[in-house]
């Protein structure tokens, strides 16, 4: 028991320590490119892909716009790991939502124009 509870606490840690350091701006954004940008319903999954991506190779090459290095993630450490995958889900939820508020969009004028 007591190595599941270490392993439980080395998580938790991880998590808020990834959490802390997130950089989610650049895929809030490319998101919500995306999901306005998009005309039908479709595959949620890959447009998230289409927008984390780019999000995080633009979040690594901002340092070179101030003459550091690419800081380009990790993928082999957990930190980084976490905040991929909080970013994709992120990223999911946004285009998902700007869909179905655009479907709503789409059916109120439609039945105004029936109307």
């Amino acid at each position: 028991m007591d190595g599941f509870l270490q392993f439980f606490w080395a998580m938790v840690d991880a998590t808020q320590a990834a959490l802390i350091g997130l950089n989610a701006i650049p895929v809030i954004v490319l998101a919500l490119l995306v999901g306005a940008a998009q005309t039908g319903k479709g595959v949620y999954s890959l447009k998230a892909l289409l927008a984390l991506i780019p999000g995080i190779a633009i979040a690594a090459l901002w340092p070179k716009i101030y003459g550091m290095g690419a800081i380009w993630p990790d993928v082999t450490q957990l930190e980084p790991e976490i905040q991929i995958v909080v970013q994709f889900i992120l990223a999911w939820v946004i285009i998902r939502v700007l869909w179905s508020l655009k479907a709503s969009a789409m059916n109120a004028r439609r039945f105004a124009k029936e109307a």
